[in-house]
């Protein structure tokens, strides 16, 4: 065998490699793959007590790109506009966003097995999120239809948040 040959075979066997494992993992996590819409999230709290989240009347968007990024935002009607600018909040203006809004973005990975997407929170509105891995159980995950399962959520207790798929 040649020096040539072994190099392009080596080179070749190295590519094909590369494509099974990136194939085999992309499988895993292509159904979430995409942006998605909001349609409900209720709050189930320690004393049994249900509320929709974030003040009732949400809106969130969560999307998961190919190369292992997310980004989900949530916001609901607690929230009350600003007297002034974002910087010059009152307490109840302040409160009203922190109760009334999540963000958080970073990279996730997703256990098929476990039937889980784990959140590597990079930042969160919520500051004891960041450098944090949320987990995530996936309750239903078909065609248009996505359910996740919070055990514990920003707020103190456990959610239950069903998206669409953007169209």
């Amino acid at each position: 065998m040649t020096v040539i040959y072994r190099i392009a075979l080596a080179t070749f066997m190295g590519f094909a490699l590369a494509v099974v494992i990136a194939s085999h993992s992309n499988a895993q996590d292509q159904q979430l793959i995409g942006t998605w819409l909001l349609v409900s999230e209720i709050t189930e709290f320690p004393d049994g007590k249900r509320l929709e989240g974030f003040g009732g009347n949400q809106k969130g968007i969560l999307m998961f790109d190919r190369t292992g990024h997310y980004s989900s935002q949530l916001t609901g009607a607690s929230r009350i506009k600003f007297a002034s600018t974002r910087l010059q909040g009152t307490p109840e203006e302040n409160k009203g966003v922190s109760a009334g809004s999540l963000a958080h973005f970073g990279k996730y990975s997703v256990d098929a097995a476990g039937k889980t997407v784990t959140f590597h929170v990079e930042r969160s509105s919520f500051p004891n999120w960041d450098d944090t891995d949320q987990k995530w159980s996936i309750i239903k995950l078909a065609g248009d239809d996505l359910t996740l399962g919070v055990a514990r959520t920003s707020s103190g207790g456990k959610a239950e948040l069903v998206y669409r798929r953007a169209e």
